[in-house]
C-alpha cells in the first residue's frame, strides 16, 4: 500500500482502482446532466430535466448530510447512493474517499473558469477531478509544481492520465472566453 508518494506507474494504478472501485459500488453507473451535455450531445429536454433535478437533489442531499452531522465524503457517497447522479464534484469526492481508504495521498481539484475586471471575479464554468502523486511542496493553483508523476484521475470522463495529457482533454470542454481564464483551487462545492 502506498501510503505516500508514488511512482507514475503506481498513481495510474491506484487512480484506476479507484474508479472501477467506484463503479463496483454503483453497478447501474452515476448519471450526469453535463457529462449527457458535452460528450452524449444529448437533446432530449426531458432526459435533460430528470437529471438537472437529479444534481440539484444530490446537492441538496449533501447539504442536508453535512448539516446532520456527515463528513463530506461521507454525505457524497450517500447522496450520490440515493439519486444515482452526480457531476464531475461529487464523482472527484467518491474517488477520493476510495483513495483516502487505501491510504493513498490525494487531493480534490477544482479548475474553474473565471472572468475579472475591476472589481469583480466570478467563476462561469469548470470541472473537479482528483489529483494523485502530486509533489510535496506542489502549489494547487500552479500545474506546473504538481509534479512528474501527478496524475488526474477523473471518474467523470472516464480518465487516469499524467497532468499535460489531461488538461489538454479537459481543454476540449473547459474552454475559457477571451475575457475568460483558468483558476485552479482545492475547493468544493461543498
Amino acid at each position: 500500500m502506498c501510503i505516500s508518494f508514488c511512482g507514475l506507474k503506481e498513481n495510474i494504478l491506484y487512480g484506476c482502482q479507484a474508479i472501477n472501485a467506484v463503479k463496483r459500488d454503483f453497478p447501474n453507473g452515476i448519471k450526469s446532466n453535463t457529462y449527457y451535455d458535452i460528450f452524449e450531445k444529448g437533446d432530449d429536454k426531458k432526459k435533460r430535466e430528470e437529471l438537472e433535478d437529479g444534481i440539484y437533489k444530490t446537492r441538496y442531499l449533501v447539504d442536508d448530510f453535512i448539516r446532520h452531522g456527515y463528513h463530506e465524503k461521507d454525505a457524497v457517497e450517500s447522496a450520490v447512493k440515493e439519486t444515482g447522479v452526480g457531476n464531475c464534484a461529487e464523482q472527484a469526492i467518491l474517488v477520493s474517499r476510495k483513495l483516502d481508504k487505501e491510504g493513498i495521498i490525494n487531493k480534490i481539484v477544482q479548475m474553474d473558469i473565471c472572468r475579472a475586471g475591476k472589481g469583480y471575479h466570478y467563476v462561469t464554468g469548470g470541472h473537479t477531478f482528483c489529483l494523485v502523486g502530486a509533489s510535496q511542496d506542489m502549489d494547487v493553483k500552479e500545474p506546473k509544481t504538481w509534479g512528474d508523476d501527478a496524475v488526474v484521475v477523473d471518474m467523470w470522463s472516464g480518465i487516469v492520465k499524467r497532468v499535460p495529457e489531461a488538461l489538454n482533454f479537459f481543454s476540449k470542454f473547459v474552454v475559457p472566453e477571451k475575457d475568460e481564464h483558468i483558476e485552479f483551487s482545492s475547493k468544493t462545492y461543498y
